[in-house]
């Protein structure tokens, strides 16, 4: 697993108008499908805009030391049978 040290990852780009990005002491591995997160000391996941200032949707949320993993957020369509990724 090729885990790379990071003070700050975004994790999620939303639909151009907001960003889910992780600041701390941690190391992410991106080349699975899941997202795998090492943190070593307590961090901040930030709701911002692309520019880095706080969105107001909520505030930041306290991620605590321990391993993460990073799921997808699907959606099923049971008439068509079909699955569709969800946008935050």
């Amino acid at each position: 697993m090729a885990k790379k040290k990071q003070s700050k990852f975004t994790l999620l780009k939303g639909e151009g108008i907001h960003q889910h990005t992780l600041y701390g002491d941690f190391r992410i591995d991106t080349e699975t499908e899941f997202a795998q997160i090492e943190v070593s000391k307590e961090s901040l996941l930030k709701h911002e805009k692309p520019n880095g200032q706080l969105s107001n949707e909520h505030k930041a949320l306290q991620v605590e030391k321990g391993d993460w993993v990073m799921g997808k957020q699907v959606e099923y369509n049971p008439f068509n049978q079909l699955i569709s990724n969800i946008w935050d």
